[in-house]
């Protein structure tokens, strides 16, 4: 049977990583304000987990053959390759055990054979009268013109409407493909689409007891300074008694060793059968007074929700997230964790001047995002097909234009309208 649905969203969906699946319920929340569930199907990779997203949604598996009105690849970073993935070596199964593995999956023969047709014919697996990408990551692309950048120019050229979360992926697919994308901040950075707490700032539990701090866990294998980091962040409670600590894994699956390691010990899962992403961010404000997170997402949702958080640099990602809000957040080497207790003593004099800086750093996003997207336009009229010139040019464009006016955040009725969803 044919998988037809109105509208079809594609991402790097688990689920099971908070970290996409927030983005995951955002991009579900903007649709449905647009078409019913029963219209809207999602490939995903797990689809009993899906089910307890939303169990109106038509959830699909991950690369099941779609048929569709409307196709979306919606946020997050779906276009990239790292040098590291030229070392992954794929394990070796027999065609039986192959095909009771896609079985499991949710995967029909159908699907299969639909599938493998329709990427030799057209280098993707599904068919759509309209494509739009909506505020994707885009690159890099570290080994060069390999299959992962062909896959990305092939859908570049595809798409009817290309919009991108920061200026770097806009010059990227400006180069790939000679389409200018629009540009927008990443959807998660909206809370209204993943958050409704009202309470602003965490009050101390009791200030009798010992202060809860929360820190965010990751199995990390990349390199041996990033595995000290994240060891010595489990013997933190040992070597500093005045705190209590609860862990917190954003990715079971991906956490196992860890979390079996940390066994007796106070821990926080995130559970898609359990809790929705509101839920999950509210019951670490309940339990912790500050958070310590060497996951990205581990900074940037509990500061959106207004608990003081701490970045461990384990990766330049972290630095991102942390220049991002520079002045609600704070931020440490791996190697200087002795000085970490003294940090969170600073966490825990937060009063209403943490909520202004949470503010104030949310706002100066959308703001400094507008001061890159109008350097961009002012100087792109030089050579409309040359992102190398765009940015040797883009920093002195970016000091030299002080006033603008430009919208930023993401906007779905515009998606919407660019696609004349109403004419089919």
């Amino acid at each position: 049977m044919l998988r037809r649905t109105k509208i079809y969203l594609r991402g790097a969906y688990g689920p099971g990583n908070l970290g996409d699946d927030v983005l995951l319920s955002c991009m579900i929340k903007i649709l449905k304000r647009k078409f019913s569930s029963h219209d809207i199907a999602v490939s995903v990779s797990n689809l009993e987990l899906a089910r307890y997203i939303d169990k109106n949604i038509n959830w699909i598996p991950l690369n099941a053959p779609v048929f569709a009105d409307f196709s979306i690849l919606g946020g997050g970073g779906q276009f990239f390759s790292f040098s590291s993935n030229l070392v992954n070596k794929r394990t070796r199964i027999s065609i039986r055990d192959w095909f009771k593995l896609k079985y499991h999956q949710g995967y029909t023969f159908f699907d299969l054979f639909i599938g493998f047709l329709l990427r030799k014919m057209c280098g993707i697996g599904y068919i759509s009268k309209k494509l739009a990408i909506f505020c994707v990551g885009v690159g890099p692309f570290e080994n060069g013109f390999d299959i992962h950048y062909y896959r990305a120019l092939k859908v570049f050229k595809l798409a009817d409407f290309i919009s991108v979360r920061d200026l770097e992926s806009k010059l990227n697919v400006l180069e790939m493909s000679k389409k200018n994308a629009y540009q927008f901040v990443d959807i998660t950075l909206n809370r209204d689409l993943w958050y409704n707490g009202t309470k602003k700032f965490v009050q101390r539990k009791e200030r009798k007891k010992k202060p809860i701090v929360g820190i965010v866990i990751r199995d990390w294998h990349l390199n041996e300074y990033g595995a000290k980091v994240i060891n010595d962040l489990l013997d933190f409670e040992k070597i500093n008694s005045r705190y209590t600590c609860i862990y917190i894994s954003f990715y079971k699956n991906y956490d196992t060793s860890i979390l079996n390691q940390l066994k007796g010990r106070k821990t926080l899962v995130w559970d898609p059968q359990e809790y929705t992403v509101n839920s999950f961010i509210s019951k670490m404000k309940e339990l912790c007074d500050v958070i310590v997170s060497s996951r990205a997402h581990g900074v940037l949702l509990p500061t959106m929700a207004y608990i003081p958080t701490i970045a461990v640099e384990i990766e330049q990602k972290l630095k991102a997230v942390h220049k991002m809000m520079p002045l609600s957040t704070k931020i440490i080497s791996g190697d200087c964790l002795d000085n970490l207790p003294e940090m969170i003593e600073e966490c825990l004099e937060y009063n209403q001047s943490f909520v202004d800086k949470v503010n104030n750093d949310i706002f100066y996003i959308g703001q400094n995002e507008s001061k890159l997207h109008y350097a961009y336009w002012s100087i792109s009229n030089e050579d409309c097909s040359n992102g190398t010139m765009l940015r040797t040019n883009l920093k002195k464009a970016f000091l030299t234009k002080k006033n603008f006016s430009m919208k930023t955040t993401y906007d779905d009725n515009f998606l919407f309208n660019n696609l004349n969803y109403n004419r089919l």
